[in-house]
């Protein structure tokens, strides 16, 4: 049978993955299958014995005629039987096609932002500002003609890692045609896309996994022309499993790695100020005191000097207001400086401590020398009304955290108390608050789990309207008893309702059951709660989001299904049988509600945090509760306000960004957009500008955010339509502690990442000039498809034996031969 010639989905896909400037290429030839076996040598041993015969048998039959017969009968016989040794031997001719898979070499660059620390040491360079080590890179393969160089023998794919491996990111096809093969035609020639090496290059992750991504991209990168990768990075991998893993795979697959070290080797020479620590909130005319920690590294017993600036939150210029002095410990021992200050005038604070050396010196990193905190000094105390269903747990521990605060007044209704109990707080109350006036004056309310029914819809309807116009902030508890009958009977508590960020799911059993309780769920933070400052349970924020890994959770989450428009989640319930229509229940979420806030927790067990640490419960609430008076504070007929999750971020991270502004006659823009200018530590501008977009379910609000890519201070300005009015905001960027304390290059990781798998270390100096002549060319010719072809098996070759043979007993009857 003929076979046809058609491509194999397997012959399609090494064609489809091989480089499309290399064309394939056709090849003809010629076979026979000779004998091999005795069986084989037998057959054609048969034939040859039957030609002899043939002939002998001829001779003797036509002994009576002329020659002439005898060769003309021998021959008829002769050619069937070469015939039948010609078929024997199967003749095919095979058409291949081949292709040529190009050799490859895969570029992987670490993108933690521990790329972000110099590449070099800043007492070597002549320029001020040293080059960072990601863009040294950048500028390897951006500038420098290594990827060419590397095109010229084979295709160039670029990966990126921090705390895990990324898709490849871009390639790059070889300019290599191999002896022989024809070049496929193009067409017109098109311009390669730009690669946008900024975007390609950009620093995110807050962590390194070295080890891990080298032998996740080896594990996935398993082509036989494969001629090396290549690890471009500071050595740096503060998470995961050594390189040892990456190094062993590489060595059993026979794959050449290579390193390119990035970062100083000398010891860092560098000053910083570790961490800055000051009270949140100060009463009027109260004393305080603000301790800065300064260590130094390769600066023991040199002299700082430590400087304090005040600035007011509606003023643009911060003053110095005392300089000291100190003497520098050994390396990585802080010393203390402190200041005393005294709030002489209400009103948010910013206090910059900034640290520089007495002497001139180069830093190995000069950006770490700045700390700020807001202090809030208050002259009147924060009113607090807290409304509780029954004393539950959370109710009393909070309570008498936040009554023992000097910046906060509680007064309390018990609902279930009466006359005769004891209850810490600065006034005990037994109903609701009989008029406006006396609800208005509070700043914040508390409801944990309260029977709203026993509110008067007059008082109902108060909350709502303290709420949106004035800047009121609640805290609503979901509980085991009132929080079902509150959803359950929606038409009879509207305005209570309005006011919860979430939409609650009706449930006809308690939440108490055993089956549902059995176990505790760790928190589930969002982006959102990973980034919001009130979530910060201890004074530094890099170890605040370890406290709430750290933390049990909570056994059980009142159901919901749905959140509102303008709700941010910080937190979800991680039950994965809780789960509903709607996702995980909502554990914590907060909503601006016009001019005040409120705040949704779905469950009544945050008294279990008290078992890791008591200060980490109190600061949990006392933040909570400064949340939500965000409005309260910030009241007044303005025109424009931002909103941000926190104050501090790490280098990476992305900033969500709500602004609220009104026109002139207070009402909302008749805009879907709004410009804010963002600028940078080093002064320049984000271009393009950012873009805040309006919520459609608060149209006086837009919302947006951007990510952080420098440590600093990030300034934010807002420009009011129509006003000269601007709004300012500023947010302190600090580079990941695991990311910050690699300020020198390891050399001996990289060394080890590589060794004995035939690749070496290169520093990223030597990189361009020597790496290109240590990666072989391992492209390889293959066949993607191929026919055979019998010869034999034809028409004519039947028509011409039976031919023979007719002929043959044609004659041999003419002859009258037996």
């Amino acid at each position: 049978m003929i076979a046809t010639n058609v491509l194999t989905p397997l012959a399609a896909t090494i064609l489809a993955q091989a480089d499309q400037t290399i064309a394939p290429s056709t090849l003809k030839s010629l076979e026979f299958e000779l004998p091999d076996s005795g069986g084989d040598w037998a057959l054609f041993a048969g034939i040859a014995v039957a030609i002899v015969a043939a002939i002998w048998l001829y001779i003797r039959d036509t002994r009576m005629l002329s020659r002439g017969w005898t060769m003309f009968l021998a021959m008829l016989r002769v050619s069937v039987l070469a015939a039948l040794i010609v078929i024997a031997l199967n003749p095919q001719e095979r058409t291949q096609r081949q292709a040529y898979r190009p050799s490859q070499v895969v570029l992987l660059v670490d993108t933690s932002t521990s790329m972000q620390q110099p590449a070099s040491d800043p007492r070597t360079q002549e320029t001020a500002e040293p080059l960072s080590r990601i863009d040294a890179v950048r500028q390897l393969l951006a500038d420098s003609e290594l990827i060419e160089q590397l095109r010229e023998q084979h295709t160039v794919d670029i990966y990126t890692f921090d705390s895990d491996l990324s898709e490849a990111r871009h390639h790059f096809s070889t300019r290599y045609v191999p002896e022989g093969q024809p070049v496929a035609p193009t067409g017109d020639p098109q311009e390669e896309p730009v690669v946008d090496w900024d975007e390609l290059l950009e620093t995110r992750g807050l962590s390194t996994r070295m080890g891990d991504s080298v032998d996740k991209l080896l594990a996935e990168v398993k082509s036989r022309t494969l001629a090396g990768v290549v690890v471009f990075g500071d050595g740096v991998s503060n998470a995961g499993r050594d390189v040892g893993t990456a190094n062993e795979r590489a060595k059993k697959n026979s794959i050449r790695l290579f390193s390119v070290g990035v970062g100083s080797t000398e010891p860092p020479l560098n000053l910083q100020l570790a961490k800055l620590i000051a009270p949140t909130d100060v009463q009027k005319g109260d004393a305080f005191e603000l301790t800065a920690l300064v260590r130094g590294d390769g600066l023991e017993g040199r002299t700082v000097k430590v400087s304090l600036q005040k600035r007011h939150s509606e003023e643009s210029e911060a003053v110095i207001v005392e300089t000291k002095e100190a003497t520098l410990l050994e390396d990585g021992i802080p010393v203390e400086v402190t200041f005393e200050q005294t709030g002489d005038e209400a009103g948010e604070f910013e206090y910059t401590v900034q640290a520089a050396l007495a002497s001139e010196t180069v830093e190995s990193r000069p950006d770490d020398n700045v700390a700020a905190r807001s202090v809030n000094v208050f002259d009147r105390p924060l009113r607090i009304l807290v409304i509780a269903g029954g004393p539950m747990r959370d109710y009393r521990f909070s309570k008498n955290t936040l009554h023992r605060h000097r910046s906060m007044e509680i007064d309390v209704w018990l609902q279930t108390g009466s006359v005769g109990i004891s209850q810490d707080a600065d006034d005990l109350l037994f109903d609701f608050p009989e008029t406006r006036e006396e609800l208005f004056g509070y700043d914040v309310v508390m409801a944990f789990d309260p029977d709203w029914s026993e509110i008067p819809e007059e008082g109902q309807q108060w909350l709502e309207e303290w709420v949106a116009n004035e800047g009121g902030g609640m805290i609503l508890v979901a509980g085991d008893v009132y929080t079902p009958q509150l959803a359950a009977a929606a038409d009879d508590f509207t305005s209570i309702l309005k006011l919860y960020p979430v939409v609650l799911e009706e449930v006809s059993m308690t939440l108490g059951s055993r089956d549902k309780s059995a176990e505790a769920w760790k928190l589930g933070l969002t982006q959102e709660g990973k980034a919001a400052a009130f979530l910060q349970v201890t004074d530094d924020p890099s170890t605040a989001m370890a406290v709430w890994e750290e933390f049990p959770g909570v056994y059980r989450c009142y159901p919901t299904r749905g959140r509102k428009g303008g709700t941010t989640v910080y937190a979800e319930f991680t039950d994965p049988l809780a789960r509903g229509g709607d996702g995980q229940p909502v554990l914590l979420a907060a909503q601006r509600y016009s001019q005040g806030q409120t705040v949704y927790l779905g469950s009544p067990e945050m008294w279990r945090l008290r078992a890791m640490d008591e200060e980490f419960y109190d600061r949990f609430w006392i933040k909570l509760v400064r949340k939500a008076a965000e409005g309260r504070t910030k009241r007044g007929l303005q025109r424009g306000m931002l909103i941000l999750q926190g104050a501090d971020y790490d280098v990476g991270q992305t900033v969500p960004l709500r602004a609220r502004v009104l026109n002139s006659q207070y009402r909302p823009l008749e805009q879907q957009t709004l410009g804010i200018d963002v600028y940078d530590p080093t002064g320049k501008p984000m271009v393009p500008p950012l873009t805040l977009r309006q919520d459609r379910n608060r149209p006086a609000e837009f919302v947006g955010d951007f990510r952080v890519a420098l440590p600093g201070r990030y300034r934010l300005e807002l420009s009011i339509p129509d006003s000269s009015e601007t709004v300012v905001n500023e947010i302190s960027v600090s580079l990941p502690k695991l990311e910050a304390a690699s300020m020198q290059q390891d050399v001996q990781r990289l060394k080890s990442l590589v060794e004995e798998t035939g690749g070496r270390y290169l520093s990223i100096n030597e990189a361009a000039a020597e790496l290109p002549a240590l990666l072989p060319n391992m492209g390889q010719e293959f066949v993607i498809d191929q026919r055979l072809r019998e010869l034999w098996d034809r028409q004519w070759v039947m028509f011409l034996l039976v031919g023979l043979l007719s002929v043959e007993w044609l004659t041999r009857k003419l002859l009258k031969l037996a």
